[in-house]
């Protein structure tokens, strides 16, 4: 979430006060992201979305030592994936995956949080748009036809092309700091 850097500092502060108003504001920002990091590494979303969960209690547990928002996004983060590979290590999966990550798990790591950052900029961008494209969007993520869209919607086919391309070029703006993931995410989401 883009925040001033007054503003950071004050949720920082909120947060190492064990402001339960910030602390909800800070798992919505990153619960999503953090789950679909974990999934990468689970393949069990159940798994991965107790894994996030216990990161963010283990967060809890020691909120009056972060000073700094990048290093409580950093440790929940480094969290997740510590956890993850414990669970794997302990249940002996052998899966070539899971020795490629434990082998260039640096790399993997940084590529994987930059990857969940773009995913969650998107979402949230998705929730700044206006009420028809976001349900347009929302539909077309469930993997409806235009055709569907507009019949749910009660409006033209022309109507949910419309909105579709409006809401892309909005998106493709929000998302100019992560221009590298934005195409295929919309070839992932949109094809």
């Amino acid at each position: 979430m883009k925040r001033e850097n007054g503003d950071l500092e004050a949720f920082v502060g909120d947060l190492q006060k064990g402001d339960e108003k910030a602390f909800r504001i800070l798992f919505d920002e990153f619960y999503v992201a953090l789950c679909l990091f974990a999934v990468r590494f689970m393949e069990d979303r159940e798994a991965a979305a107790d894994i996030v969960q216990e990161a963010f209690l283990k967060y809890w547990d020691r909120h009056a030592d972060f000073d700094n928002y990048y290093k409580i996004k950093s440790f929940l983060y480094v969290v997740v994936r510590h956890a993850c590979l414990n669970l794997l290590r302990t249940k002996q999966v052998k899966l070539e995956i899971t020795e490629d990550i434990a082998m260039d798990s640096d790399e993997f790591f940084q590529d994987q949080v930059m990857e969940e950052e773009a995913y969650r900029v998107f979402y949230r961008a998705i929730e700044h748009l206006p009420p028809q494209m976001r349900s347009v969007i929302k539909y077309v993520l469930e993997g409806l036809k235009n055709a569907e869209v507009a019949q749910k919607m009660g409006v033209s086919e022309n109507a949910v092309h419309a909105y579709k391309k409006e809401a892309y070029k909005r998106l493709k703006d929000t998302m100019k700091e992560h221009y590298y993931l934005f195409e295929i995410i919309l070839f992932l989401l949109f094809d």
